[in-house]
């Protein structure tokens, strides 16, 4: 199995508390979280709307309509953890190097200083 990946949404992940924009979009965000945790999966880096994205109501036809947003939060995601866009590597990888590289390092208000779901990341990273 493989999946598609925003590389940010290797931050948003681990913060997840059943939260969101409506209850298909958590259900679906939770259904994901357990398979990329059971199955370990590879995940592929991509560059716009991905798996996660699927339910969510920015979606508009597979294109996310806070992408310019999105897309720096990502860009900078992947410059601290020295991936690109079109890496694939096995989901704990990328879930231990988004971790060692921008939450432990202390970077996390940096990378997502733009996003709407920041104190709730930012409140648990700290516990």
């Amino acid at each position: 199995m493989s999946l598609s990946l925003r590389p940010h949404h290797a931050l948003c992940i681990r913060f997840f508390e059943g939260k969101g924009y409506s209850e298909a979009f958590i259900l679906h965000m939770t259904s994901v979280i357990e398979a990329l945790q059971r199955d370990d999966p590879t995940v592929t880096l991509c560059g716009g709307c991905d798996i996660l994205c699927a339910e969510c109501p920015h979606n508009k036809d597979g294109v996310c309509d806070h992408d310019e947003k999105v897309h720096v939060i990502d860009e900078r995601t992947l410059e601290l953890t020295g991936l690109s866009v079109g890496d694939a590597l096995p989901w704990h990888e990328l879930y231990t190097r988004a971790y060692d590289s921008i939450i432990k390092a202390g970077r996390l208000k940096e990378v997502c200083r733009d996003c709407r779901w920041l104190n709730i990341c930012t409140t648990k990273s700290e516990r």
